[in-house]
């Protein structure tokens, strides 16, 4: 039998704006990386974004997620 998983991702500012949604739930039946995250969520093409999982901020794309990771997608801040 095929292990399932299930990653929770944030998607936060601008990011959710254009995809009309702030969470998503995904369920996958193989490995994912938090670029495969991204792409399943419709953001492949979002730019400069900001990562994190499980609250750590990362900044490697092909980083491996887990059975009930947080992923957070983010939009670069400015401002002081």
């Amino acid at each position: 039998m095929e292990a399932r998983m299930s990653v929770k991702v944030l998607i936060f500012g601008s990011i959710a704006d254009r995809l009309g949604k702030r969470e998503y739930c995904l369920d996958a039946g193989e490995a994912m990386t938090v670029a495969d995250v991204i792409a399943a969520v419709g953001c492949g093409d979002c730019e400069s974004l900001l990562l994190a999982v499980n609250q750590e901020q990362i900044s490697d794309m092909e980083l491996p997620v887990h059975d009930g990771d947080e992923v957070a997608l983010m939009p670069p801040f400015s401002g002081g």
